[in-house]
């Protein structure tokens, strides 16, 4: 079958280069390749209407999940509203669930999976893409189990960068997950099984912003959810920008695939023809109607999915939390030890964001530096951030440092006692 769909004289992947994790945004160690002669039945598409605008993933002629824009166009820094699509299972191409065998074999390295995964990439339009290997939170973006996803058009804030004011936004990476498949398919015993083998990764594509769409993995990413961890994935990431030389200026073209950029020497097609493909991408108008209204039922039932899966939402910081570990910077024991010594200066919201990233990154040293910081005045306006952040700790620490705090109260932070109070109750 894959013979016949992929004659070996026709599609071709090619390796352009690798891509580590010190070099870019993404998450994890990556392979950058271009497709050749791709069939284009998996591929972004966008479509306009008078009032409404959509992006959604489409296999065949399905769409997978849906971006719904604020009007009539995108906004590419403004929360849009998603929905599930119709569902891989709804396709009239087989495809993809006949390649259970080849999605589902044991991780050994990158190298080997771009070479596993050729039937899958081979499905996507001639272009530029990477492979990359990162970790994945079974959550939706907007602080919910990821197989939650229903019908119903839904702003989410995962769906863009995050603007963190004077001018800083967050570099959306690979962070969530939203599901293709409805949760009718839920199997516990399959579930069970990868909790007991973790040796395999799930398969994504990423959308826009934070958000991807797992195109193969939803029990791998209930496992994980079970166990409270991130979900090991291989993300699919397009090639998302393109831009052409300018003599003038003496810059080069290139083309740029979720932050790392590809100048026009390392392409093997000229920038014209990027762009040209793009054009492929829109939606005629009567399939941008259909595709808005196909609507799968299963994603609206109320799935009865149990408890210790949905406290799997509490386990995974929100997207503002992921953007703040970003703009918090390096978090080495070097840059520590200077703010330590007053040897760097720092901004109050730089505090807060350095205190998240150590909590959330559950380093040794979040304690030492978040009592820094709360003893420090100039912090004063995210005390009670921090403060927060220190009381889900349950130690003698935590304790003496409280109890120090009430000592010296001088009545000024209510907010402040009220967080001490509830938590030295408790003890």
């Amino acid at each position: 079958m894959f013979r016949n769909l992929f004659n070996r004289s026709d599609m071709d992947l090619i390796t352009i280069k690798s891509i580590n994790n010190y070099q870019s945004d993404w998450g994890g160690n990556g392979v950058v390749f271009y497709i050749k002669n791709g069939k284009a039945l998996l591929s972004n598409k966008y479509g306009y209407l008078e009032n409404d605008a959509l992006a959604t993933l489409v296999y065949g002629d399905t769409p997978l999940i849906k971006f719904h824009g604020d009007g009539p166009y995108f906004c590419p820094t403004c929360e849009k509203l998603v929905a599930a699509g119709y569902g891989l299972n709804m396709s009239d191409q087989q495809v993809i669930s006949q390649m259970r065998d080849i999605l589902n074999q044991k991780f050994i390295s990158l190298e080997q999976s771009l070479e596993n995964l050729k039937p899958l990439l081979g499905l996507m339009p001639t272009g530029y893409y990477a492979l990359v290997d990162t970790e994945l939170c079974p959550t939706n973006g907007n602080g919910e189990f990821f197989w939650k996803l229903n019908n119903i058009p839904t702003y989410n804030k995962a769906s863009c960068p995050i603007y963190g004011g004077d001018g800083l936004w967050s570099t959306g990476i690979p962070y969530y997950i939203l599901p293709t498949q409805p949760p009718s398919h839920y199997n516990p015993q399959q579930a069970e099984f990868y909790r007991k083998n973790d040796g395999y990764r799930a398969i994504a594509y990423h959308l826009d912003g934070y958000l991807c769409a797992l195109l193969d993995g939803h029990h791998k990413a209930v496992a994980a959810a079970l166990d409270k961890k991130k979900v090991k994935a291989l993300v699919i990431i397009p090639a998302g920008s393109a831009w052409e030389a300018n003599k003038k200026q003496k810059t080069k073209g290139g083309i740029s695939i979720n932050g790392i950029t590809l100048s026009e020497d390392e392409l093997l097609t000229p920038i014209t023809e990027v762009m040209r493909l793009w054009k492929t991408n829109r939606l005629k108008k009567e399939d941008t109607i259909k595709y808005l209204t196909l609507k799968n039922n299963d994603f609206d039932e109320n799935y009865n999915w149990p408890q210790e899966i949905l406290e799997a939402e509490k386990s995974f910081p929100d997207v503002l939390t992921v953007a703040r570990i970003e703009w918090a910077g390096g978090i080495s024991d070097e840059r520590l030890n200077r703010i330590l010594k007053n040897e760097e200066t720092l901004s109050d919201k730089d505090g807060l964001n350095i205190s998240m990233a150590l909590y959330h990154l559950r380093s040794p040293r979040f304690k030492e530096m978040a009592f820094y910081f709360c003893r420090n005045y100039f912090f004063v306006t995210v005390w009670n951030k921090i403060y927060e952040l220190v009381a889900n700790g349950k130690d003698e620490d935590v304790e003496n440092f409280f109890v120090d705090y009430l000592i010296q109260d001088d009545k000024d932070h209510p907010d402040i006692k009220r967080i001490v109070d509830n938590y030295l109750m408790q003890k």
